[in-house]
């Protein structure tokens, strides 16, 4: 069924920039000796320095497993935080990077794989097809489509004759010249970024398990008629994912010296890890174990232009028990985002996702405006914990902006004593709205999106006529 609804309400959160810096977010997974999750671990427990110098953390949010119950909402409410949020781990088996791979290879690897897993909740599967196409098994959601119901047995246990008739279709002859790396090369890139923009969909982290050959640094190339260097452009798509929070962990199979340091460059730029042949099943249980101890952590980064230098990382907790996960540095290749960029960005994608955005708390509910016979009121509780402010002395201060369906957009200045930001983490930053909603509509997005950080939260709210 189409999902009816419009977004009738878009609230921009706004926070300044630095004078000459960018804000740069990173994942950071906190383990414990076991390799479980770490939880209840605060900002002043982290230390950050980049190319050496000591970086004040400008915001931190723990985004894995709550160690507390999600907020209960009130009679009426709608909220994005009812249950755990959606979390994505992506299976792509790579066909063309491995014409050996066969039939039996993969079915083997893959229902070995799933079998263990304690839920197939928020797992997809695709294939790379030896023409370069994606071929989905079990594919995310499309945009602007609503969610199937759950179902009562998970997708993984028909896997079987699935996986069967699509490799009676894929596994065999390359339709494309594998002798030439550049064909490979740029048709391998051209998926990785096709399936991070549907990966994207999905507000905070995401993991893409990418079963793999791997690919050369360097490669000859027939159409260029030499050897042709990829360090550059697979760095440039390692930033994207990055910056779109998908986390690589890549599993090698049957690997070449020269393919295993691609995997190692684009495990280590996105913040995964790499696995060996065969190891399907342990990449996908790490990558889910990542998710669930994932605290974000942004700060500001003296690298403002593209100089494609690598600025060195390093994360450290107070507590010596703890072991991290983050991405070791990164390359300045690609433009600084821009904050209204971002803030488009993350608007487009929250309203067009068929997930609700957990990203940013939200608590909204819809009612017809007594004062207003031909509109809609909303009431509207933000949790001001996900939001990025400017803390002085004695306020907070931030900077949101409001927009009402086609009307013209308001900004508006918040500013918070401690004793009112404190009131607002126990009950919200309320907001009340008048609008009017078409007799048609049966659901209303609520969208809120941190313009600097460029993350979002959105609540879909049923309408009363």
């Amino acid at each position: 069924m189409t999902r009816v609804s419009i977004a009738v309400l878009a609230i921009l959160v706004c926070a300044p920039l630095g004078a000459q810096e960018q804000l740069t977010k990173i994942n950071v997974v906190a383990l414990d000796r076991q390799g479980e999750p770490v939880t209840g671990l605060q900002s002043a427990d982290f230390q950050i320095q980049e190319d050496g110098k000591t970086r004040n953390i400008a915001f931190f949010h723990f985004t894995g497993d709550q160690p507390l119950q999600p907020v209960k909402p009130d009679s009426g409410e709608s909220s994005n935080r009812g249950g755990v949020p959606p979390r994505a781990t992506v299976i792509l088996i790579d066909l063309l990077s491995d014409r050996m791979l066969s039939g039996a290879i993969i079915s083997d690897q893959l229902l070995r794989a799933f079998k263990n897993l304690e839920s197939a909740e928020g797992l997809y599967l695709y294939f790379l097809t030896s023409g370069g196409e994606l071929f989905p098994i079990h594919p995310l959601p499309k945009p602007d489509s609503e969610l199937p119901p759950a179902a009562s047995t998970p997708w993984t246990q028909n896997l079987a004759p699935q996986l069967q008739n699509a490799l009676k279709m894929l596994v065999g002859i390359k339709p494309v010249d594998d002798r030439d790396s550049k064909v490979r090369f740029d048709l391998t890139m051209h998926a990785l970024r096709e399936l991070g923009a549907q990966m994207q969909l999905i507000t905070g982290r995401k993991n893409l398990v990418w079963v793999t050959r791997g690919l050369p640094l360097n490669g000859r190339s027939i159409s260029e008629q030499g050897i042709v260097d990829f360090t550059n452009p697979l760095r440039i798509v390692c930033e994207m994912l990055q910056r779109a929070q998908i986390a690589v962990y890549p599993v090698g199979a049957m690997l070449a010296s020269e393919d295993a340091q691609t995997l190692d460059e684009i495990s280590s730029l996105t913040g995964g890890r790499k696995f060996g042949y065969g190891e399907v099943g342990e990449a996908v249980k790490q990558a889910r174990m990542d998710s669930r101890a994932n605290y974000q952590i942004a700060f500001y980064s003296a690298a403002e232009k593209p100089d494609a230098k690598h600025h060195k990382l390093k994360v450290a907790c107070n507590n010596k028990d703890v072991r991290l996960e983050t991405v070791p540095g990164f390359y300045a290749l690609l433009n600084p985002a821009k904050p209204a960029d971002l803030e488009q960005l993350a608007l487009q994608l929250a309203l067009h996702s068929p997930f609700d955005a957990a990203a940013i708390g939200l608590r909204a509910s819809a009612s017809p405006d007594p004062a207003a016979p031909k509109n809609t009121r909303f009431d509207i509780r933000i949790d001001p914990a996900d939001l990025m402010w400017q803390v002085g002395p004695d306020k907070r201060t931030g900077k949101i902006l409001l927009q009402l369906g086609a009307s013209d957009p308001m900004a508006l200045a918040v500013n918070m004593t401690p004793d009112q930001y404190q009131a607002a983490l126990r009950d919200g930053i309320l907001l009340h709205k008048s609008v009017p909603v078409g007799a048609s509509v049966q659901n209303v997005r609520v969208v809120v999106v941190d313009s600097q950080l460029g993350d979002a939260g959105s609540v879909t709210v049923p309408i009363q006529h």
